[in-house]
């Protein structure tokens, strides 16, 4: 039979195998961003520990160094924690030598959260070999697909935004 007797174009004969590698593509980037989620966390949670630290004070830390200084209030909204929980992982930075609280000069009642930088700098920094590791790996990509891989990420940061505010609306 025909391709015009069977209903099916060339042009639709072809397309098949490109939308099946397509749909193989999709499940195999769905899980490999599942694996790589969990193994970032664990490297987060193994870093961490080497700071005798949690992964949430690691990631405080990480959103003051990223975002810069900012309330307690703020600190615990960026993190989802209570006033009650951030407290405690800014008292744990605090013994670290890793975070500082001053007074907010425009409410006393505030405190304004910093990194010590000098501290983070004069330390040991569990984080150079990864990072050096991912300066090898970006440095075997053309210009082109680095540019691809910063818009993925730039996409991929908003839409965890996205959803982490629809999951905190369901709190509500």
């Amino acid at each position: 039979m025909s391709n015009d007797q069977s209903g099916a174009s060339a042009a639709d004969q072809a397309e098949q195998p490109e939308q099946a590698r397509r749909e193989r593509l999709f499940e195999d980037l769905y899980t490999l961003g599942e694996v790589f989620s969990t193994e970032t966390a664990l490297f987060h949670q193994a870093a961490a520990g080497v700071y005798g630290l949690g992964i949430t004070d690691m990631k405080a830390l990480s959103a003051l160094m990223q975002e810069g200084p900012m309330t307690a209030g703020q600190l615990a909204t960026r993190l989802s924690l209570t006033t009650g929980a951030v407290t405690n992982v800014i008292d744990r930075l605090e013994r670290q030598d890793l975070a500082r609280r001053s007074p907010d000069a425009r409410d006393r009642r505030k405190v304004i959260v910093t990194v010590n930088r000098a501290r983070l700098e004069a330390g040991e920094n569990v984080y150079r070999s990864i990072g050096e590791a991912f300066h090898a790996l970006f440095a075997t990509y053309t210009t082109e697909q680095l540019e691809f891989l910063a818009r993925f990420f730039r996409a991929a940061i908003e839409l965890n935004k996205q959803e982490i505010a629809k999951l905190h609306a369901r709190e509500e």
